[in-house]
């Protein structure tokens, strides 16, 4: 009977060992935003960067992997995952539960809530943005694109969804006039409110949400070694640096 226990206690440390070994022989492709920062954007030198890159990066060194970051179609950002044309989403993806019925998440490590941004000129209100036919722009595939939509026509919402690949193209758009407000997440304000000289209005009556890593439903390994390796991160000084870094945790008022 030890003799069996021991054995099938090898054989378990044996296979634990070989899919590690593989995991880390392979090169994991991170699926990002290249418009998304600060969590993740790519550069002018080409390069990512961004807060989800670093941590991904500092957790690939910890557990001997190495990851490729490329720039993806946000809006088919799900379906690249759940079709193994990517490995994983490591970019400010939100848990929600149609999305959990195609890919893992591993624990969340990031909330947001959604804010409405406006020129610096503008004297709507928010109630005026959001219950007066105003025309508001969002991240197309996005599940604030999503939220807002399931919310227009309730407790007196009326506005207009104009969707946009990306957040700067909506800020583009409000500063021309073209949109009178544009919806994204809090943390991700900060730079656009700098960069367009925009002003923040106030919060969406949507609810916060989780940010999480996405990975392959069959892909096990990689999601036990993402929720390990962001157990050590988040316990790390590293961690308080980085938010730091990225200027996050900002709360409005």
């Amino acid at each position: 009977m030890l003799k069996k226990f021991l054995f099938l206690t090898l054989l378990t440390l044996a296979l634990s060992f070989s899919a590690s070994a593989l995991l880390a022989q392979t090169e994991i492709i991170n699926g990002i935003d290249g418009d998304y920062a600060p969590f993740a954007f790519i550069d002018d030198k080409g390069q990512a960067q961004g807060f989800d890159i670093d941590c991904v990066n500092w957790i690939a060194e910890k557990k001997g992997l190495k990851v490729t970051h490329q720039a993806q179609d946000w809006s088919a950002i799900v379906n690249l995952l759940s079709s193994k044309k990517i490995d994983m989403i490591a970019s400010g993806l939100s848990v929600t539960e149609e999305r959990a019925k195609q890919i893992n998440f591993t624990k969340p490590y990031f909330t947001i809530k959604q804010a409405i941004l406006v020129t610096k000129d503008s004297t709507l209100t928010l109630d005026e943005v959001l219950k007066t036919g105003k025309t508001i722009g969002v991240q197309s595939g996005t599940s604030d694109e999503a939220a807002m939509k399931e919310n227009n026509g309730k407790d007196g919402n009326n506005y207009v969804l104009q969707s946009f690949p990306g957040a700067t193209e909506a800020a583009e758009d409000l500063v021309n006039g073209r949109i009178q407000a544009a919806l994204v997440n809090d943390q991700r304000a900060t730079p656009l409110i700098e960069s367009f000289n925009l002003k923040f209005l106030g919060y969406a009556n949507v609810p916060s949400e989780d940010y999480a890593y996405g990975v392959n439903k069959e892909n096990a390994e990689l999601l036990a070694t993402l929720n390990e390796g962001l157990d050590q991160l988040m316990a790390d000084p590293i961690w308080t640096e980085l938010k730091k870094k990225y200027n996050l945790d900002i709360n409005f008022q």
